[in-house]
């Protein structure tokens, strides 16, 4: 690709204006576009060209689109896009559901065309590690694994009413099964697919929010269960997770910074990776990096959307498992 980049960012929000200035520190010389009527701040920071809708985004001709929208969003944008032949990064969760975005996929890949799933995660260094641990054998066979995640809604955006934004609100794609995704995710990302899924959802009522504000999974393989927190609940803000293999253990704590091994040799723990390794802002960087090369080279991404459809499949699968059981406890047919 000879010459700047020209990317398009539809959604200049707190995540689309991350990703642009991470894009704008990356490539300096990046040419912006926004689709948006009026200035804002963001637009300005970064002297993006406005344009009026996505005919006329299309119609510049970008190298590249970063989408991050409310997922009420996701799909029709990323189709539109897509159909056009514009390489894509879709930030998570990549839809509504999966039905949703399905073709779309399938077109992305019929074309060949470059996209990636925002599950930036995977780029953090410790959890990188985990997986080269599980796939070397390193802890033998995984028998069981424990993920947690949650945070105290309105902490999340400070200076803004939690109750505005999407994650609040059903109908914009909000609850945890969807907003914290990362950890279904990451399940998929260390220990591959889970033909089953079973799980209960609920609202508390705690939040005066329309979605569900804790859910708890369980996901099997055959030989390997793997159990998953998540909630808007937590005044103590958390990110952890213990896997248990035939032959050691792993813990870990995100927030706190700490990744751990232990075995019959060292049942005291070694551990293995501290604070740097759990570093968020740069494994968003180290995401975005590696989109803008595969577009530059026109190869594939380690995470294309396909990935994010599989995720976002077995969270669908997990909230069908929670309505049901939701139903059956009220006694209804």
């Amino acid at each position: 690709m000879a010459g700047p980049m020209k990317i398009l960012v539809i959604g200049t929000g707190g995540i689309g204006r991350r990703h642009a200035r991470t894009i704008s520190d990356l490539r300096p010389d990046t040419a912006f576009l926004a689709v948006r009527s009026e200035p804002s701040e963001a637009t300005r920071e970064l002297d993006m060209q406005l344009v009026p809708d996505m005919e006329a985004a299309i119609g510049e001709v970008p190298d590249a689109a970063v989408i991050a929208l409310p997922p009420v969003l996701h799909a029709e944008t990323a189709a539109a896009l897509i159909d056009a032949g514009i390489p894509v990064y879709l930030e998570k969760p990549i839809a509504m559901d999966a039905e949703e975005i399905r073709p779309a996929v399938e077109e992305a890949e019929r074309q060949g065309l470059v996209t990636m799933a925002g599950c930036n995660l995977r780029f953090v260094p410790a959890f990188r590690m985990i997986r080269d641990l599980i796939g070397s054998g390193d802890i033998g066979a995984v028998r069981h694994a424990q993920l947690s995640c949650g945070q105290w809604l309105p902490d999340w955006r400070p200076g803004r009413d939690y109750r505005t934004t999407y994650s609040a609100g059903a109908e914009m794609g909000g609850g945890v099964l969807r907003d914290l995704i990362h950890e279904i995710d990451l399940a998929r990302f260390w220990f591959g697919e889970f033909p089953d899924v079973t799980a209960r959802m609920e609202n508390s009522g705690a939040l005066d929010i329309d979605c569900e504000d804790h859910a708890d999974l369980i996901l099997w393989h055959p030989g390997t269960t793997v159990s998953i927190h998540l909630d808007y609940l937590d005044r103590a803000k958390h990110r952890r997770g213990r896997i248990i293999g035939a032959e050691g253990s792993i813990v870990y704590d995100a927030i706190g910074g700490i990744l751990s091994r232990y075995d019959g040799a060292e049942p005291d723990g070694r551990e293995l990776a501290g604070r740097e390794a759990f570093d968020l802002a740069e494994s968003n960087r180290a995401a975005l990096q590696h989109f803008l090369s595969c577009v530059e080279a026109g190869t594939p991404t380690q995470q294309p959307l396909r990935e994010g459809l599989l995720s976002l499949a077995l969270a669908d699968a997990a909230r069908a498992s929670g309505q049901s059981a939701a139903l059956s406890s009220d006694g209804s047919p």
